[in-house]
Parts: structure tokens; sequence; C-alpha cells
């Protein structure tokens, strides 16, 4: 996530946590052992294109000084302005990367550095790289040129060709602890978070995740909405499921989002049942509604449920037609 990271002209400075990579990075700087490709790896919003930008200017600057860029010189000056004719970046966006982006790597890498010592190519999500894309990446990872540094970013490396992987040093990110989530949400939050403690849950460890729900007034929304559906689809009514597909429907672009919300809603049902202990309920502002409904579930169909999200989720990611998907999830949710 690019908005907990402004500012920043020392190395890392102004960002919190992932202690291992800034180490890791900061001396390949200092003791110019720079490698030729890194990928940054980690789940999606967990802070690699914000690290990957900032190691690009460090790498750009023509007058830093351990772990400080100067920000002065015109390598610097033209990077914080986005004109740095040595800093090129593909962002695959929502969509895929195809061959013809990574052809232009292949003719660019060959032109000397302009401004700088190096010349810096920053992959944003080079897992969606096709097949002839990566491939045509390979050949120029084979035979770089000694001033080009290639920084992939990448949630899920296993996409990446084993050619590939072997090739580039790999940067795992972890997730956050609940301090360092903290430490994030105090400073980039402009006013107090609303039930802190199910925003940490929530989001995982993944500061993208934590910020985008505690400053979000459509994620309350959405998260009513998709507990509602839970609590209607145990009432066994035909006119749920039309109901709840049509929710699903509505909000096509955010199932990643309200199919972790019940997935998280059915975890805390299995867990109460299970346990009693109510410490250990991610959504815990929910308790309540929790208790009340807990004897409408056993224990296995709690499970059933929990497995099914996920295969339905699986799927989707597989490009199933989205409908029948949804509509077939639902009535499997409703079954006894």
């Amino acid at each position: 996530m690019g908005h907990w990271t402004k500012g920043c002209i020392a190395i890392f400075n102004g960002l919190i946590g992932q202690g291992e990579i800034k180490g890791i990075l900061e001396n390949s700087i200092k003791g110019n052992k720079v490698s030729h490709a890194y990928v940054f790896t980690g789940p999606r919003g967990i802070g690699k294109k914000s690290f990957a930008k900032i190691f690009s200017g460090m790498l750009l600057c023509e007058k830093q000084s351990g772990d400080m860029r100067c920000g002065q010189c015109f390598a610097c000056k033209t990077f914080d302005n986005n004109t740095n004719p040595d800093f090129h970046i593909i962002d695959a966006g929502e969509g895929s990367i195809g061959v013809d982006e990574i052809r232009k790597i292949q003719s660019e890498v060959i032109i000397k550095p302009l401004y700088s010592s190096r010349k810096v190519y920053l992959i944003i999500e080079a897992d969606k790289m096709t097949v002839q894309a990566q491939n045509c990446l390979l050949k120029t990872l084979e035979e770089p040129p000694s001033y080009a540094v290639i920084i992939l970013t990448a949630s899920n490396y296993e996409a990446l060709m084993e050619t590939i992987r072997s090739r580039v040093s790999r940067i795992p990110f972890k997730k956050y602890n609940n301090e360092e989530l903290r430490a994030i949400l105090d400073l980039w939050m402009d006013k107090p978070v609303n039930n802190m403690d199910f925003v940490l849950s929530f989001s995982d460890g993944i500061a993208g995740n934590a910020l985008d729900i505690a400053g979000s007034e459509e994620f309350v929304r959405i998260r009513e909405e998709s507990i509602n559906v839970i609590l209607k689809l145990s009432t066994k009514k035909a006119d749920d499921i039309f109901n709840a597909a049509k929710f699903f429907e509505e909000n096509k672009s955010d199932i990643d989002t309200i199919l972790d919300i019940m997935q998280t809603f059915y975890r805390d049902l299995l867990i109460y049942k299970k346990t009693k202990n109510e410490k250990m309920l991610i959504n815990s502002d929910k308790k309540g509604i929790i208790l009340n409904n807990i004897a409408k579930f056993t224990v296995g169909k709690l499970g059933d449920n929990i497995e099914l999200i996920e295969n339905t989720k699986r799927i989707l990611q597989q490009n199933a037609n989205f409908q029948l998907s949804i509509e077939v999830m639902l009535m499997k949710l409703q079954e006894e």
C-alpha cells in the first residue's frame, strides 16, 4: 500500500516493521553487493511495492551515503517527480503483463543509464506475467548488463517459472504483529480507529488491509450485509438464497472481501462452539450475535461451510462462472 511511505529520504526510516528486510537491502547497498535481480514476495497489501520503490530510489541516487539518499541530485529529483529515464515501472493492475511489455525492457536495457550509475526496472505483480512474457524476461535475467537491477514483486511466488526463481534473490515479507499494525494505523489514520481489535484481527497482519478496513465506511456496510446473509441463510427460507445472490452480484467487485468476512464469521461460530473462549473471536464486537446464533449450527456444518467458502474462492480465481459458483455455494451453505 503506497499511502504509508510518503516523505522518506532516509532509506526505509519512514516504514514500520520488516526489520530483517531493511537490514538485507541496506547492507547490500552499503557493502556494494546489490544483486542484479530481486523478487519481493508476500501477500497483497504487505508493502512490497512501497519497499521496492524506496529501494529503487536509493539505487539511483548518485550521492547516497550509508542508508541515506541525498534527495538533491538530478537522479533523485527526477525520481521523485516520476521523470527519471533510468527508472522503468510496469504494473499489471487488474490485468496481465504481456510479452510486448517485457520486450520493451529488452530493447531499453542495452542503453546505458543517463543520470545514474544504474538502471532500475520494477515489475509490479510479476506473477501476472504470461508464460511468453516470463520466457522473454528470462533472456535478460540470464545475461543482464552490469548496471541493470530488475525488481519483481509477486503475491504468488509459485506462479513464476522455476528458471526465473533461480535467477533472482528472494526477499520474503512477513506479516506485521499487532503492535506494528497499531503504529501504522496511528501514523496514517486521521481519526481514531473504531473497533481496533476487530481491525487488527481481520487484517491478518497485512498493513494494507488494516488501513483499508479502518478508513472505509463501505467496508462497514459490506460487513454488516455479509453477516446478515449468514444469519438469513440459517433460517432455511428459499427466498433468502435469491436475495443473497442479488447481494453478491451487486457487490461483485468486493467478492474477496465478502467471502473473507463470511469465512471469519463461521470461524468464530466454530471456535466458540468448541472452546467457549470469547477472547479468540475475530468479530469480537459481534459477540452478542455470535452467542445468539451458535445453537443453529453443528461443529461439522461450520467446518463444512468454512471449507466450502475456501473452495469457492479458489474456483473464482480460476475464472469460473461467477453466478453459478455463488448460487451453488449459497445452496450448500443453507443445507442441513
